[in-house]
Formats: structure tokens, C-alpha cells, sequence
């Protein structure tokens, strides 16, 4: 229904435009501010018109789009004085990058967290504590971020004593880069009533020194034993954090984002935002399926769907397994590098995943689930399969997130299921210095494995799950064509042989991520009666050197044709 409606406005949408080119009378429509841009080049990703030099822009939606002459008749007589005329300057305009899995409330809220990106060391970790926080107000959480759980459980995880004595009157906590472990000190173990005799919790691990006093580091479910003693920030602050994150992707070229897993309090965000036209690009919502309650909730008034696209929540992430940085993913067969200190995780029984499922078919929502390891994957499609045995018409659209290492027999199943995956190209990069010491030689050649999913015509969307890695659209880019690191490491890239074309990364940035929301008919593309959503780059990537599509600068970002940064 949802899906009919916006055909039936796109057809409107169209209707009018051919009237505007063709009407000898005033046009009603020449009240609507109108723009014309030229001098580009312009890239639509629409493959029926794939290359232009003008795009004509009448209030939010695209009019026209192809040569500058041909804009000229679309004209009526009456915009002829009063249109806006654009000078590109001979950029590049592409449709606006849709990031399809993030975090905008962690990203926004990270402006308050230490940022522990890159550290290596526990004493690292001290020192960017200190300098973030000299002088704690005592009994004040001191909250960081970003320290690399993969990266530390090849080299032993850190242990807390550092954290003890540089903050003796504070409670620490630090969230790793993924979220799959968290690093506290003596204060917040204790405020949380953690000691040498708590049980670990069912789907988490509490890590012990040789004595069995707790480290500090706790692994996936068992962080819920301390983050709940947090103060949790008020609904103004979230609305902050959440309108802060969405206005720096903006500056970035991002126009449109699926938020992943979001809860009560995140929602009730993002609809106030919504509300008071504070949302600066559109936002797909993903809710918290982890969440019964919240879920139960949806499931009886069914899905959100907004007229104009800024805020639109239909789909459902799930959060299944761990990650395989840590060993907590779920793998067919043990891990290869130290199979003993894998701890795989269900953070949802499959039970509970197949119930979420068939509430999804019978109300119209869409299934996105968490799961990195090759069992994990596995399990997922035969939830996936199960549920919609009965409902081989059905346009599902369900997701996969992640999928970072499957089964040889995964990329055919996918495909002929409708199922697309979710993936992250910064993740094969920063995952690349361990990730074959987990799986080893002959279960890497499927893992990150972007072109095998395409071969079997499979759909991928490129997205970058931040605020974990390098996150910017162009860094995304750089990282899916090449399999390099932002020094250019390794040479050759990293099982380079699976990175795709920079036209085949655009597209699953762009177009394949507005289809993976229901969007194709308004997003993804720039063709008539679609929402003038579109970043203007300084170079054009399709005639840049993959080595250097990271450094491309976005000059300009429009949503609903209005500028919204640059």
C-alpha cells in the first residue's frame, strides 16, 4: 500500500512536469521555486539516462534532467525571469549518498566520549583519558570510545589497573570500536556490584586475571550488567546527538541514512525532530528487534511511512551473533587462531528471530539481521526461508547485515531468495590485519566476498555501519574499489580480486541502497518526479584514479532542493 501510494504521487509528479513544458499559459507551478543547473557533470545512476550537463529542479523534486538547451523548453514563460540559474562550474553532481547501516545516535553522541580510535596499548588508553578528562568532577562517568576489540584479542586484552589508579573516584566505561566489548575500571565494577564470584551471563563473557579478579573487559551481553547503571542521556540531549550526526553526514555528501536498531528513546527522537522540520536528511528507521516490547508495540500499529521520505520506519534489525574481531560470531567450525578463547554468541534465540519474522510477513515490516559468522549466516537464511515458504510473491526485501563470512552455498541461496546483503567496505579493511588468522586460508576466500554476491545476482548495499571506522562517503568509496587502508596498504589491496568497479560501489551507495528501503521510486537516482537529493564533488569518480577517490572533496550537498551544507 505504501509502495502504491508513492507510485501514484511519482505519476503526478510527472503528469505535471509534462504539462509545464507544454502549457502557452501562466503555470501554476512558477510560483514554485525553480533552478536551473548547468556546466555539470552529471552522473544520475539512472541507467535509461545515465549522463547530463543540466538538471532542472522545481521546488523539491527533479524536473528535467539532460542538455541545457533541452532544459530551456521545459521552461514556462513565466519562471523565465525568476528562475535560480546554477553554475556548476563543471563539478560533478551524483545522486546523494544514502548510508544504508549507522549509528547516528552513537555518532552524535561521541562528541562527549574520549576517542580511542587507533590506541594500542592500555597505557594509550590511560593517556587519551587523561587528556580528555584532567579533572573529573568526582563520582562523574567518564565514557569513551573506540578502542579495537579485534585488534586487542589477537595481542591480549587490556586489564584494568591502569584505569584504577589514574581514576581511583570515577567510574570508567569504554565502548570498543564495534561494540562487542566494553573496558571498565574498579569503580564501575563495583557500582555494578561485579566481583572475582558474578556468573557470567547467558550470550557474554566476563574476562578474569589469574587470581579471578575481573579485568575490566567484558564481552558482548555481559557489558549490559554495568552500561545499565549509566545515566542515560535525557530525550534533549538525544534529539542533540541525533540532529549533530545527521548534520555532519550531511557535510559529507550523505543525504539519506537507515538507522540501525533504534529503541523507544531513539524513536521518540527522531519523530520530535521530525516534527519540528529539524531533520536535515532523510532518515530510513531500522527498529531495536532485540526489543520485544518495543516491538510489539509496531507490530500492532504497523509501519511509518512519511509522505515526503525524511523519516520512514519499516524495517527491523535484528541483532544476531557476535563479531569475529572478538570470537563471538557463530562459526561452523572453530576458529583457527585460539579456538578455546572463542566465546560464540546468540544474542536472540532463533526462536525469537523466526517470531519477529512471521510478524514481519504478516505486517509489512522488513527483516535486517545482524550476523557475521558462516553459521550465523546460515541460521539466518533458514529463518529467512521459513517464514516466507508461503509468500513466494511477496516483495520482502529482507537483509542480511554485515554477512562477513558465509558458507560456499550462501551466494546462490541469497540471490534466488531476494535476500540482499548489507556490507561494509571499511570493514574488510580494518578487519584485514586479523581476520585471516580467525577463519584461516580456505574460509577467507568467503568472507567480505563482494563479488561473489554480485555474480550470483545477489544485491549489495555498501554502507558503513559508523561510527566505528573511517565513515565518510568517499573514504567508503575508496575502501570498496581499492581494499586498501588510507596509507595505500597493502599495494595491491586486500583479496583485491573481490573489491568492486567505482561505477558498481556508486551504485550500491546509491541507487541499490534506495531500493533496499522501498524507496527506488524517489531516491537512488536522478530522474524526473524523484526528490532533489545530490551532492556536487569536485572531481568526478568515474574518471578518478581508485588510489585517490578518498581525497575528492563534496562542495555541496542538496536535499529536497534546498542546500543543506558545503
Amino acid at each position: 500500500m505504501m509502495r502504491l501510494s508513492k507510485t501514484i504521487f511519482l505519476i503526478s509528479v510527472w503528469f505535471g512536469v509534462l504539462l509545464s513544458g507544454c502549457s502557452k499559459t501562466p503555470d501554476p507551478q512558477s510560483t514554485i521555486p525553480v533552478a536551473l543547473i548547468y556546466n555539470a557533470q552529471i552522473i544520475t545512476m539512472d541507467v535509461t539516462n545515465p549522463q547530463a550537463e543540466a538538471m532542472l529542479i522545481r521546488a523539491d523534486r527533479i524536473a528535467a534532467v539532460g542538455s541545457i538547451a533541452d532544459m530551456e523548453t521545459k521552461l514556462a514563460k513565466s519562471e523565465i525571469n525568476h528562475i535560480k540559474r546554477i553554475d556548476a562550474g563543471g563539478a560533478t553532481i551524483l545522486p546523494g549518498f544514502i548510508d544504508s547501516h549507522v549509528h547516528i545516535r552513537e555518532l552524535g553522541m561521541d562528541a562527549i566520549k574520549a576517542d580511542l580510535v587507533g590506541v594500542k596499548t592500555a597505557d594509550e588508553i590511560v593517556a587519551r583519558l587523561k587528556g580528555f578528562a584532567p579533572n573529573p568532577k568526582p563520582g562523574a562517568w567518564i565514557i569513551g570510545q573506540g578502542w579495537d576489540e579485534g585488534y586487542f584479542a589477537s595481542i591480549g586484552y587490556p586489564d584494568r589497573a591502569g584505569l584504577d589508579a589514574a581514576f581511583p573516584n570515577n567510574p570508567v566505561k569504554l565502548e570498543s570500536l564495534h561494540g562487542f566489548a566494553g573496558f571498565y575500571n574498579a569503580t564501575a565494577l563495583k557500582i555494578a556490584g561485579i566481583d572475582a564470584d558474578t556468573p557470567k551471563p547467558e550470550g557474554g563473557d566476563i574476562l578474569h586475571r589469574v587470581d579471578g579478579e575481573p579485568t575490566g573487559v567484558m564481552l558482548t551481553l555481559a557489558q549490559n550488567l554495568i552500561n545499565k547503571h549509566v545515566p542515560a542521556p535525557g530525550q534533549e540531549q538525544l534529539q542533540q546527538a541525533v540532529r549533530a550526526g545527521l548534520l555532519k553526514m550531511a557535510k559529507v555528501g550523505v543525504t539519506s541514512v537507515h538507522e540501525a536498531g533504534m529503541k523507544a528513546a531513539d524513536v521518540q527522537a527522531f519523530q520530535a525532530l521530525q516534527s519540528e522540520d529539524q531533520l536535515p536528511i532523510r532518515v530510513y528507521g531500522m527498529l531495536d528487534g532485540n526489543e520485544e516490547a518495543l516491538m510489539s508495540d509496531w507490530f500492532a500499529k504497523g509501519p511509518q511511512d512519511d509522505p515526503k521520505d525524511f523519516l520512514d520506519i519499516r524495517s527491523i534489525k535484528v541483532f544476531y551473533d557476535g563479531s569475529l574481531g572478538s570470537r563471538t560470531a557463530l562459526m561452523r567450525a572453530p576458529y583457527s587462531d585460539k579456538p578455546d578463547a572463542a566465546k560464540p554468541t546468540e544474542r536472540i534465540t532463533p526462536a525469537a528471530v523466526a517470531s519477529l519474522a512471521e510478524r514481519a510477513v504478516a505486517t509489512g515490516f522488513q527483516i535486517a539481521t545482524h550476523a557475521i559468522g558462516d553459521e550465523g549466516n546460515h541460521r539466518t537464511l533458514n529463518i529467512y526461508e521459513k517464514a516466507l515458504s508461503s509468500h513466494s510473491d511477496l516483495d520482502h526485501r529482507w537483509r542480511i547485515e554485515h554477512a562477513q563470512v558465509v558458507l560456499p552455498e550462501f551466494y546462490e541461496r541469497m540471490a534466488n531468495m531476494n535476500v540482499m546483503a548489507s556490507m561494509q567496505s571499511s570493514h574488510a579493511v580494518g578487519d584485514s590485519g586479523w581476520a585471516e588468522d580467525r577463519v584461516g586460508p580456505v574460509r577467507i576466500k568467503h568472507a567480505y566476498a563482494w563479488q561473489r554476491i554480485l555474480a550470483a545476482g545477489g544485491r549489495l548495499v555498501i554502507n558503513s555501519d559508523l561510527p566505528g571506522e573511517p565513515w565518510e562517503p568517499m573514504q567508503t568509496l575508496y575502501f570498496a574499489v581499492t581494499r586498501k587502508h588510507l596509507d595505500g596498504t597493502p599495494k595491491d589491496g586486500w583479496y583485491a580480486d573481490q573489491a568492486l568497479s567505482t561505477r558498481e560501489a556508486l551504485k550500491a551507495m546509491t541507487a541499490t541502497g534506495a531500493y533496499s528501503a522501498f524507496q527506488e521510486d524517489m531516491l537512488g537516482t536522478l530522474s524526473v518526479g524523484k526528490w532533489a537529493d545530490f551532492v556536487m564533488l569536485d572531481k568526478n569518480p568515474l574518471e578518478t584514479n581508485p588510489d585517490n577517490l578518498k581525497d575528492i572533496n563534496v562542495q555541496q550537498t542538496w536535499v529536497a532542493g534546498k542546500r543543506v551544507a558545503d
